[in-house]
């Protein structure tokens, strides 16, 4: 199970620093098919010599299928009863507005992923609920850090020699190692993100925007609005907002400085259906 949301990605054009919203080549997805089943079998190396380190999921909560229905029915997206999740979210258009917010609200189901470390006894968590298979990261020991010891516990069982003391001794702390470092390295994404989109907005201060909703929290208080030129993603902090819907929103403020970007709902918008995107336009990013 994969959600396809485009993501925003910072592009630099002449010394002029722009945000796009970018979606995968299919070369990437064909990338990404191999890593995972590389994954896989990695996983069950691990699991057969009984040590290794293991990237989980935990089964998502009936409750959560539950409200995501609730959800497709809010913004009219058919959801027959007889029809699994993954086919529902297969046939969701990233680039339709109505879409593009039931894809947000589908990461529900993403949240909770972390690492199981064993040796000896297996973890009682054993599965990558979005593979529905036990799933492992090695593929990229350059990039990040759980994959450097993977590799090595996975080329150690495949010669036959046991797995160096310098990785079993390091297996227990980095579930939490890989848990810090993955908040700081979202901050620093965020932050740069942010610090593009508010030199994109400095000269159009004032100026409206047409944004479409695509989140909105629990209680109703604030949500998410995605502008697709210039690639943007803020909260808006207005109640009611409809998930789903095309606004009509005012840059405020602007601080390059602090990276932070301020919009304001235009007085008098009435909440639409957000419309299909034309050709060349951009899908969401990813939340």
């Amino acid at each position: 199970m994969s959600l396809r949301i485009p993501e925003q990605e910072v592009v630099v054009e002449q010394e002029q620093w722009h945000v796009v919203h970018r979606s995968a080549l299919p070369v990437e997805g064909w990338n990404a098919q191999i890593s995972l089943l590389t994954g896989i079998a990695a996983a069950r190396l691990m699991l057969d010599a009984r040590v290794g380190l293991l990237r989980t999921l935990p089964p998502a909560a009936e409750s959560s299928v539950r409200k995501l229905r609730t959800t497709a029915e809010a913004l009219s997206i058919p959801w027959p009863g007889d029809m699994s999740y993954p086919d529902f979210v297969h046939g969701l258009d990233p680039e339709i507005g109505a879409h593009a917010a039931m894809l947000y609200s589908c990461t529900l189901l993403f949240r909770g992923a972390g690492y199981e470390a064993f040796n000896g006894a297996l973890p009682e968590q054993r599965a990558h609920s979005a593979l529905a298979t036990p799933y492992a990261h090695v593929t990229a020991p350059l990039r990040r850090l759980v994959d450097r010891y993977g590799s090595e516990i996975c080329l150690a069982i495949s010669a036959g020699r046991p797995v160096p003391d310098w990785v079993l001794a390091a297996l227990p702390q980095l579930p939490a190692e890989m848990a810090a470092s993955s908040r700081t390295a979202s901050a620093y994404e965020r932050g740069i993100v942010n610090m593009v989109e508010a030199m994109a907005l400095a000269p159009h201060a004032g100026e409206a925007f047409t944004a479409t909703v695509v989140d909105v929290k629990p209680d109703g208080s604030r949500g998410t609005i995605v502008i697709r030129d210039p690639a943007v993603e803020v909260f808006l902090a207005v109640p009611g907002l409809p998930l789903g819907g095309a606004i009509t929103v005012r840059l405020a403020n602007v601080d390059v400085s602090e990276g932070r970007s301020e919009f304001e709902l235009v007085q008098g918008t009435t909440p639409r259906q957000a419309p299909e995107a034309t050709p060349g336009q951009s899908p969401v990013p990813q939340h």
